[in-house]
């Protein structure tokens, strides 16, 4: 596959343990359209938007003119032959923010900011965060008794 931007021969990489084919030389990226469940709905509907606009550049894959759309202010070009993307540098770290959900490192400290939990107590682990999400249920259910 060749980069649309500058013609260089795209590489298979890994990326947030996603495989991508990324550009040596711009670092753009291109990901396949079934990559990312969670944009392929949003990338149609735009795609069908600007059914009658021109593309800008080719598809890696399929070499069909891609057209720019946008996800939640990441800039991108979407093929709407096989809804292949094509990402600048930089910006498909910005596209696993918005779509992925957090990892279980970004829940470590979930107990420390809950009103009313002791500094001293922390909520460690899957269990204790399934108990504390009963608990919430149990005092939003007194509200609704």
């Amino acid at each position: 596959m060749l980069c649309p931007v500058d013609d260089a021969q795209l590489t298979l990489a890994s990326f947030g343990g996603h495989r991508i084919h990324r550009c040596p030389q711009c670092l753009g990226v291109s990901l396949s359209g079934s990559l990312l469940p969670e944009l392929r709905a949003h990338v149609a509907l735009q795609l069908h938007q600007q059914r009658d606009s021109a593309g800008v550049q080719p598809c890696p894959v399929d070499g069909q003119a891609m057209k720019p759309i946008d996800y939640q202010g990441v800039a991108m070009c979407a093929c709407r032959q096989c809804l292949g993307l094509w990402l600048e540098a930089g910006q498909f770290s910005r596209l696993l923010e918005l779509v992925e959900p957090p990892r279980q490192a970004d829940l470590s400290n979930i107990g420390q900011c809950v009103p009313g939990s002791s500094s001293s107590s922390s909520i460690d682990g899957l269990g204790d965060i399934l108990e504390f999400a009963s608990d919430v249920f149990d005092v939003l259910g007194n509200f609704t008794d």
